[in-house]
């Protein structure tokens, strides 16, 4: 069996960690967020990352204990058996089936601010462009990725930093600028919605576990890069939804930041900001067309999907891709319609992560670690079964439909196994 390479320590693994976990969503959420519960919003964010430190230490233990790159499909199929295994497969596409087209759709708003044309046509325009450096040989698409992920965390800080002068100077103009005390004026039901959309800027760390098998030391660094990783996303994520809080909003939240830069810098400076956004999307589609179009390889190749997407062209998975272009297409189109608008997407992608970090969690108190992990485990699982039973039924299927899915394949591959044996 072969093994990656241990190269990564703490600083760069927290690097690595955060290009993965900081996602353009970023530059959305804050707005939508704002939009549905106004200055409560900025609770939620806070409330967000405290009931997500639980879920951080499972999968920091995860790979402590476990340093493999196998995933939390692999992890519930060791500890549950295949059908496990099936199902997180499932809940994991179906996830990244809502949240990249969410990405997108962004990257259409923001693109939408300077140019005529529909938001969702440019969402789709941006993500074939993106699954285009896919077809290109496996090199040259890394080195791509590699580079605009690189510039990733500076740019969130230059938009940081100019929010904050924006919304300062907005304060003195105006005469305001405090943080108001929690509400309680909506339903549990908003709360619940707009917790899931914004538990969506917290998922990633389910990936970033699973670099484990690359570091040189896992039982150290990999909690260490993961603590410092999650420190730095959260002050990024908190310092965003002030800006948009602070700055009182009216409109545009799908592009707040453009908006923002436009009212207080000038046209240009809210051009700048939606070419920056754009750039960012582009690098996340381009990346996440590229690990989701593996992860369809690897399930083909366990027979979850049809052979014919493990085939792949000078190392390159092209039928793959194509597959994963027509399903967030697909998702794209829905949206435009208006059967599944921009914050459903967010919201149904953080509840299907939410539902695999139960897994995750599950799978670590059955594997008995110790008291102090299946504490941590027990901790976490009460926290995603505390969530779910807070969101309306209604808001489940999806998931539930998605596992449904998940047994009938399971049956259906076992099936074959055993006509193949006969």
């Amino acid at each position: 069996m072969t093994q990656l390479r241990k190269t990564l320590g703490v600083r760069n693994g927290t690097a690595l960690m955060l290009n993965i976990v900081l996602g353009a969503g970023l530059l959305s959420l804050p707005g939508l967020a704002y939009r549905e519960i106004a200055g409560d919003a900025l609770w939620l964010w806070v409330l967000c990352a405290t009931v997500s430190l639980p879920l951080l230490l499972v999968f920091a233990l995860i790979g402590r204990n476990f340093p493999s790159a196998g995933g939390i499909p692999a992890i519930a199929g060791d500890q549950f058996g295949s059908l496990a295994y099936t199902a997180c497969t499932f809940l994991f596409f179906g996830a990244v089936s809502l949240g990249l087209p969410a990405i997108a759709i962004t990257g259409g708003f923001y693109a939408a601010s300077f140019i005529n044309a529909s938001p969702y046509f440019l969402a789709l325009l941006l993500l074939l462009m993106a699954g285009l450096i896919n077809f290109l040989s496996v090199k040259k698409a890394g080195k791509i990725n590699s580079a605009i992920a690189s510039l990733l965390v500076f740019v969130i800080i230059a938009i940081i930093v100019a929010g904050l002068l924006a919304v300062q100077g907005q304060q003195l103009q105006e005469g305001g600028g405090h943080i108001n005390a929690f509400s309680f004026e909506y339903s549990i039901g908003q709360y619940s919605a707009v917790f899931m959309m914004v538990f969506f800027a917290f998922t990633g760390w389910e990936v970033a576990a699973h670099l484990s098998e690359e570091f040189k030391n896992p039982a150290r660094d990999v909690p260490l890069a993961m603590g410092l990783s999650f420190i730095i996303a959260l002050l990024f994520y908190v310092l965003l939804a002030y800006i948009v809080a602070q700055s009182q909003i009216t409109d545009h939240f799908e592009a707040p930041f453009t908006a923002l830069f436009a009212k207080n810098y000038g046209a240009f400076a809210g051009t700048i900001m939606s070419i920056v956004a754009l750039i960012l999307v582009f690098a996340n589609l381009s990346a996440a067309v590229w690990a989701v179009s593996r992860m369809v390889v690897s399930a083909a190749r366990e027979g979850l999907f049809p052979a014919s997407l493990a085939q792949t062209k000078d190392g390159a998975p092209l039928r793959a891709v194509i597959a994963v272009l027509a399903v967030l297409s697909g998702a794209i189109i829905l949206a435009q319609s208006g059967l599944l608008p921009l914050a459903a997407l967010l919201e149904y992608a953080g509840q299907n992560f939410l539902i695999l970090y139960g897994f995750a969690a599950a799978a670590l108190l059955f594997a008995k670690q110790g008291k102090t992990t299946s504490l941590v485990a027990v901790i976490a699982l009460l926290i995603v079964v505390g969530l779910l039973v807070m969101r309306e039924f209604i808001t489940l299927t999806y998931p539930l439909i998605l596992m449904i899915l998940a047994l009938m394949t399971a049956q259906l591959k076992k099936r074959n196994i055993k006509r193949l044996k006969s």
